[in-house]
């Protein structure tokens, strides 16, 4: 995995330090500038990134996010195992869990130095399960969490940016969505059902963004941190994940993206007294954390004329690379964002 992740960072880094020679070369450019920009097809980070620039004092950003993520076969540590060895400990094994999420998402430019972010996701996830007689389905959907940052310019020189995000969550999901499982009457289901973590959860986090004529570079850290446990007696691991990418644009309305990112992300402390962590590796708490790296590639559409005029459709496809999993977790197979996004 070390040498997988080494070639793909060294193909990124290498992409990302040709952009300036390419500038100079005569390859078609957007438009000559010393100062950074988002009015480029480049000019916003790939589809999966939020929280990526300030906007001017009294705009208003508009964006919807859908996420389609899939989830196949299952991983102890970096390895895969089958369900039958599951089922040699537990009484019930994931098999498979789709999760759709839509997310609004808006900004609002209060000063020159401070852009206030508040968005809202809902969730509708699916997973499939099996015992050692038959196969059962359980789905859950409904409002996540609300989330609200505040994203600080710390630096605005010539073409670089660098931003503080922070803020927090407010538990507006639920979290104790019920289906009928394996004992045939409906149950509190398992801690990825779930759409709130039932804490008020603090965000923080920064960007760092850079353009050349012809392409851009970003990178963003993020962390969830949880300090309390909610109602139900538990608390959700705090979260880390750190991205870095790069764009090119092929012409003034179209860009491409790669980009790497990183997640990490512990184990629950305390249990749901509604679950049973002994027949499920799905509620056991021991059992939620882990980390994983994954190669987004992205697309990005901006309209410069019409009535779309300064509308943006974003693309993104993620690649796993690399997992580690505390015990038995579903493995990631797939991933899609797309992403629409406009100023008003």
């Amino acid at each position: 995995m070390i040498r997988k992740t080494a070639y793909t960072s060294l193909l990124l880094a290498s992409a990302l330090t040709a952009a300036p020679a390419l500038a100079q070369t005569g390859f078609p450019a957007v438009a000559q500038t010393a100062r950074w920009t988002s009015e480029r097809p480049d000019g916003h980070a790939p589809a999966g990134v939020m929280s990526d620039f300030l906007i001017r004092n009294r705009d208003l950003y508009i964006g919807v996010r859908y996420y389609q993520e899939q989830f196949r076969g299952t991983n102890f540590g970096t390895e895969p195992i089958s369900s039958d060895e599951v089922l040699d400990v537990f009484s019930t094994a994931p098999l498979s869990l789709d999760r759709q999420t839509a997310e609004l998402d808006l900004r609002l430019g209060l000063f020159g130095w401070m852009t206030l972010e508040a968005s809202m996701p809902v969730v509708q996830t699916k997973m499939l399960n099996t015992t050692d007689t038959f196969l059962f389905e359980t789905t859950s959907e409904a409002w996540g969490d609300v989330a609200i940052r505040g994203l600080f310019n710390l630096l605005e020189m010539d073409q670089y940016r660098l931003s503080l995000t922070l803020g927090g969550t407010i538990p507006t999901g639920k979290l104790r969505k019920r289906d009928v499982g394996a004992s045939g009457v409906r149950e509190i289901l398992p801690y990825a059902m779930q759409t709130s973590s039932g804490t008020y959860d603090i965000l923080v986090g920064g960007t760092f963004l850079t353009q050349n004529d012809v392409a851009s570079v970003g990178g963003q850290v993020n962390s969830v941190i949880r300090v309390m446990d909610n109602w139900r007696g538990y608390r959700l691991g705090n979260e880390f994940n750190f991205t870095a990418w790069g764009a090119h644009n092929l012409s003034d309305w179209v860009s491409v993206s790669m980009r790497v990112l990183y997640e990490n992300w512990g184990d629950v402390s305390g249990s749901d007294p509604g679950t049973d962590g002994a027949s499920d590796p799905s509620a056991n708490s021991f059992f939620q954390g882990g980390e994983r790296v994954q190669i987004p590639f992205g697309i990005s559409f901006f309209m410069r004329e019409g009535p779309a005029a300064g509308h943006r459709l974003l693309f993104e496809w993620y690649y796993a690379v690399h997992e580690d999993l505390n015990g038995p977790q579903l493995s990631s197979d797939r991933t899609l964002t797309i992403s629409w996004q406009t100023f008003f």
